[in-house]
């Protein structure tokens, strides 16, 4: 439960972090991006990106990292190309296939629709595939466990072996009832 309560608390500054830079990159003083919305919200979406790798990675997930920081931010990027891209489409529907075109279709469809669709898709693939520390171990762990127990090789026999050990049979009896030698 603290894990989801701190992801939320990132995700939350991620949030003011992405949705703030879109408006300023939107229609704030400069309007760098004025009439692109896709570009502001991919430009944005980047740097809140790189904020929230580093606070996740150093609040959140402290304990699941991995050793590679390489490849745990990699995954992470690709965790968040896949809810930017979730973004996108709500973006593109919008637009194209609604026809609103106002600031506030833009903001409802990149940041309450497309930002929940894809918080919940980072949220479950960072959990899982991101910040596992070594996790990807534990199914192969958990297999082996579900296994029969197996006799150590010390103990165990070959049938040769275990006959050459048997007492004499009485004469006529079975030779599953005869005596074994221990």
């Amino acid at each position: 439960m603290t894990e989801f309560l701190q992801f939320g608390l990132v995700g939350a500054l991620a949030y003011v972090v992405d949705s703030g830079l879109f408006v300023l990159f939107q229609h704030g003083p400069l309007g760098v991006l004025a009439g692109h919305p896709n570009t502001a919200n991919a430009a944005s979406a980047t740097i809140a990106t790189i904020f929230s790798w580093v606070a996740n990675r150093l609040w959140t997930y402290r304990g699941r990292t991995q050793e590679r920081t390489w490849r745990e931010a990699l995954l992470f990027a690709l965790a968040n190309v896949g809810g930017l891209f979730i973004t996108q489409f709500c973006l593109l529907f919008t637009h194209h296939v609604l026809g609103l075109t106002s600031a506030i279709a833009d903001m409802i469809a990149a940041y309450v629709v497309g930002f929940g669709l894809g918080t919940a898709f980072r949220f479950t693939f960072y959990h899982y595939i991101v910040f596992n520390g070594g996790a990807d171990k534990e199914p192969l762990r958990t297999l082996k466990a579900l296994r029969a127990p197996r006799t150590p090789r010390v103990l165990r026999r070959s049938r040769s072996a275990r006959r050459s050990r048997r007492a004499p049979a009485a004469p006529g009896a079975p030779e599953c009832l005869t005596p074994h030698i221990q």
